[in-house]
């Protein structure tokens, strides 16, 4: 599969048409007791556009056609007419290539938006950028066996250190950490991380926790919801 990426750009002001298509999720889990999942794709412009479908192993520089997935993308190259929607199927395929199926693995969906051209603009304005905009998204493998998802941000732990809390990760789960606020309600990150199954990961804070604190951990769920877990800190 080629990687397609069009930046057309001529003479002086540029005006930019871009980014038309949107999805119906910020993430995607696929259960391996699912034949296949389904994404929606909607293009929002007053054109139609080209968009190209891939999974990649986490690395963004990595050009589709390199690329081997356990999954197949049908298709993997849509027109999405302006105004309409495109759905896109992806299908287990190889699932020898998935060698851990005791916690969940993460792949990333990349989706390009290609806009088209307008040719009327085009002659009116000479000026004109046409930009190829790319969106990744996580998708997630999740073998059967590994629980209630739910229950996964009460196997959380912290462990407090002055102004770094570690996040310890017992789960099968990848688990987002939006924010850790303080019981009166100041959030102490300052972006969101994933926590890998059965890791963890340190944090720096705004400010000194210690031992014995109580703190509320702000995650997203499967839907892309924010689910609020009440956890006190250890040593």
């Amino acid at each position: 599969m080629r990687f397609l990426i069009l930046i057309s750009c001529m003479l002086l002001t540029p005006r930019s048409y871009a980014d038309n298509i949107i999805v119906n999720g910020t993430r995607f889990i696929y259960p391996a007791n699912a034949p296949e999942i389904t994404i929606q794709m909607t293009n929002t412009g007053s054109a139609p556009s080209l968009a190209q479908i891939w999974l990649d192993e986490g690395d963004p520089d990595v050009p589709p056609e390199k690329i081997s997935t356990p999954f197949i993308i049908s298709p993997p190259i849509a027109r999405v007419d302006a105004k309409n929607g495109q759905s896109i199927r992806i299908k287990k395929q190889d699932l020898k290539k998935i060698t851990i199926n005791d916690k969940e693995s993460l792949w990333w969906l990349n989706i390009l938006d290609v806009p088209a051209i307008d040719k009327n603009e085009y002659k009116k304005d000479a000026g004109m950028l046409n930009m190829a905009i790319r969106s990744r998204f996580k998708f997630i493998w999740r073998p059967e066996g590994l629980g209630n998802r739910a229950d996964a941000e009460n196997k959380l732990e912290l462990l407090a250190s002055k102004n770094k809390i570690t996040v310890l990760n017992s789960s099968p789960f990848f688990i987002t950490i939006v924010d850790i606020k303080t019981a009166s309600g100041s959030g102490l990150l300052e972006e969101s991380e994933m926590v890998a199954p059965r890791s963890q990961m340190e944090f720096k804070v705004k400010e000194n926790i210690s031992h014995g604190q109580n703190l509320v951990v702000q995650s997203i769920n499967d839907y892309g919801g924010v689910v609020e877990t009440k956890i006190i800190t250890h040593g």
